[in-house]
């Protein structure tokens, strides 16, 4: 039997680095999404997977087009955080056995169309010609500006009070169909980009007409119900890109719609052994006090990282061709840079002035003016530069901006990472004194310091590890037994984490709730109000 070689070792390390860079930077971004939550918070963990592929993967085509991953990461795992899960994660805290199965399989269908729908959008960053990519930056931009404009106006709180819709982001549809729908009929060449948002937006229409009006599925009662629009949205994906053969991003989607709804329900199993101050949690002072529910949001992160960057550096490094590079780059990567260390730092950052505000931490006037203008005109100082300094890069090379491919990528993934950790620091410094509070940011600061050392130690040989190539819809692709024999399983492991999470304690944990309180036993669930 030979032994392996020297550069199949090679590979194979460098493979292992990606994962777990990929895994590190998803645990620490989901743990600043919890603190900054929904759909802006998820953005900075999609933005900063997208990264980590990218520099690891080792392939000078894709750190071409680091920007364009990070945006489809951050809008990829966007969508996610329209979901309502803390009812969902109640469940699992209960008592009855039927409940926190119930609550298990709800995560882990959470967790899946997260990281389905993000894994998707990321890989076609990899798959899809530098034309059909361009074609998006109009679109976007202009459909941003509706959102902002409709949110800073007060259109979208008054259109969702007039129709609740079971609290579901409808405005947010809406509105991309029209802008998809008008957008097309002024500039034609927009088609394909204008198709996918409008697929996205029928989809999301779809599957909350379906699931939740029509057969009157509801998740997590009363809170919202935008998971049925999500699995419409996630079909209505699958299908464009059957429709488009592109294999590669609909084996991305398989892989991580496992990797998210397995991470998501262990996440949450470790919280509730901790809650339930379970074997060694009892017994060991150290580990007493601490956030359990950030122990929930990290191993999240991890595992869904982990997959989601196996699945990107394992065969699609090595094989995937190199996309089509059918013109010269245009407006994407500068509109994407904006919207990365502008526009996503803006609208999660801002969150720590409202925190300050609410907890007495700032003074209300300065000057006899309020406080947040001050915040607000430092923010537009900054926002100004770092625009303009992408505009003048863009005309004539900034000597601070690195000349190469990937040390701008690099570059970018610092900047992300670091602003993510010292907001979050920021946010939470005057709680520091608490010792889970002090505990989660220390692990912040760790797991990006180890994420920054791995990348910064990664080789950056471009094409070393490209093979034989195949194009993306090259039916080798396809997804093969072994996957589906994991699905078939997991409903298995739902089953087993419930029954060990009810065996851990007796009595329903704080916050638990029934989600069928006619078939529990009679035992007393604790309901906050």
């Amino acid at each position: 039997m030979s032994r392996p070689s020297t550069r199949n070792l090679h590979s194979r390390s460098l493979r292992l680095a990606g994962i777990c860079l990929a895994g590190l930077t998803m645990s620490v971004g989901w743990g600043f999404r919890g603190d900054y939550g929904h759909e802006a918070g998820a953005m900075v963990p999609g933005a900063l997977v997208g990264l980590a592929i990218c520099l690891a993967s080792g392939r000078e085509d894709w750190w071409r087009r680091a920007s364009i991953m990070a945006l489809c990461g951050a809008i990829g795992w966007a969508f996610g955080g329209q979901m309502s899960y803390g009812r969902v994660i109640g469940y699992t805290a209960s008592s009855s056995f039927v409940d926190v199965a119930y609550g298990y399989a709800g995560l882990f269908l959470i967790g899946a169309l997260w990281a389905g729908i993000g894994a998707a959008l990321l890989a076609t960053s990899v798959t899809q010609p530098r034309s059909y990519l361009e074609r998006f930056a109009g679109p976007l931009v202009v459909l941003w500006i509706v959102w902002f404009a409709l949110d800073l106006s007060g259109l979208t709180d008054r259109f969702s009070g007039r129709q609740y819709l079971h609290d579901t982001d409808w405005i947010a549809a809406t509105s991309a169909l029209i802008v998809a729908g008008g957008y097309v009929v002024l500039v034609p060449n927009a088609r394909s980009a204008c198709a996918l948002i409008a697929t996205l937006a029928a989809g999301w229409w779809a599957g909350y007409l379906l699931l939740t009006v029509v057969f009157g599925l509801r998740m997590t009662p009363p809170r919202s119900d935008n998971w049925s629009a999500c699995v419409g949205l996630f079909v209505a994906l699958l299908i464009y890109l059957h429709r488009r053969r592109d294999r590669v991003a609909l084996r991305m989607a398989a892989f991580a719609f496992l990797a998210g709804g397995l991470g998501f329900a262990l996440g949450d199993f470790l919280q509730m052994l901790g809650r339930a101050q379970w074997g060694p949690i009892a017994k060991l002072q150290a580990l007493q006090g601490l956030d359990y529910w950030k122990w929930m949001e990290q191993s999240f992160g991890l595992i869904m990282g982990l997959g989601v960057g196996a699945a990107f550096l394992g065969r699609l490094r090595t094989r995937l061709a190199p996309p089509a590079e059918d013109q010269p780059p245009g407006h994407l990567s500068t509109i994407a840079a904006i919207f990365l260390l502008v526009v996503m730092i803006w609208i999660n950052l801002r969150k720590n002035v409202e925190s300050w505000t609410k907890g007495e931490h700032i003074p209300t006037h300065f000057f006899a003016i309020e406080v947040h203008w001050w915040f607000l005109f430092v923010g537009l100082l900054l926002a100004v530069a770092v625009g303009l300094a992408i505009l003048r890069h863009r005309r004539s090379p900034l000597a601070l901006v690195p000349p190469t491919p990937v040390g701008r990528a690099q570059l970018l993934f610092l900047v992300i990472l670091w602003i993510a950790i010292a907001g979050a620091l920021a946010q939470a410094l005057p709680r520091l004194a608490d010792k889970g509070v002090f505990f989660v940011h220390t692990t912040f600061w760790i797991t990006a310091a180890l994420a920054s050392l791995i990348m910064l130690s990664l080789p950056f040989t471009a094409g070393a590890h490209v093979r034989q190539t195949m194009a993306p819809n090259d039916p080798q692709w396809r997804i093969k037994r072994g996957y589906w024999i994991a699905c078939l399983l997991v409903p298995l492991l739902l089953i087993a984490l419930a029954y060990l999470t009810v065996t851990s304690h007796t009595d329903p944990l704080s916050g638990s709730h029934l989600r069928f309180p006619d078939v529990t036993a009679p035992r007393t669930e604790q309901t906050p109000p």
